[in-house]
C-alpha cells in the first residue's frame, strides 16, 4: 500500500514527473532520473513501484527482477554518460520507500567513496547557494532519452 506522505509513490503515481520522464519500467521496478535539482544527468534512481521500506520485504519475483534492472540501468550509464565507475547505493533513511540511488562517478569527481561524497556534497551547496550552475531539466532529459534508446533494457522486455 502507498504512503501518502512519501515522495517516491508520488512519483510511481505520476504526481511528480523527473526529468526526460520514466527511463524504464520493469513493472516491479521503474528507473528514472532522481528528480532533485541539484543531480547531474545519469544519476538514476531505481525504484520499487510498490511502497516497502526493506529488502526483506520484497516478494521473490520482485527480488528476482532486481538484479537485471540494476545491471541494464548501470550498462546504459556506462554507454551514455561514461564514468570511471557508477555507485550503487541504498539507505533509506530520509525518504523510506526502498529504492536504488544509481551515481556516475565522472572524470570530475574525484576517486574513493569518502572524497566523492564530500565533492558531491560540496557540489549541491554550491548549487543551492547559486554559485555553480545546476544540470538543467532539458540537460537530464536529453540523456534521459539517450539511456532510453539503450538495448539492455529490450532484453528484460522479453
Amino acid at each position: 500500500m502507498a504512503d501518502d506522505s512519501c515522495p517516491m509513490c508520488d512519483e510511481v503515481r505520476g504526481r511528480v514527473i523527473p526529468p526526460g520522464g520514466v527511463i524504464f519500467d520493469a513493472g516491479h521496478w521503474i528507473v528514472a532520473h532522481h528528480p532533485g535539482g541539484f543531480t547531474d544527468p545519469g544519476e538514476l534512481i531505481v525504484k520499487a513501484r510498490r511502497h516497502c521500506e526493506s529488502m526483506a520485504e520484497l516478494t521473490a519475483a520482485e527480488a528476482a527482477a532486481l538484479g537485471p534492472v540494476l545491471q541494464a540501468a548501470v550498462a546504459a550509464i556506462e554507454r551514455v554518460v561514461r564514468p570511471p565507475r557508477v555507485y550503487v547505493a541504498s539507505y533509506g533513511e530520509r525518504v523510506r520507500h526502498l529504492h536504488f540511488l544509481l551515481l556516475p562517478r565522472t572524470q570530475r569527481l574525484p576517486a574513493g567513496h569518502v572524497f566523492s561524497d564530500v565533492y558531491r556534497r560540496g557540489r549541491s551547496l554550491l548549487r543551492q547557494w547559486g554559485l555553480a550552475r545546476n544540470p538543467s531539466p532539458a540537460d537530464r532529459a536529453t540523456v534521459a532519452a539517450q539511456l532510453r534508446e539503450q538495448d539492455g533494457w529490450t532484453r528484460l522486455s522479453t
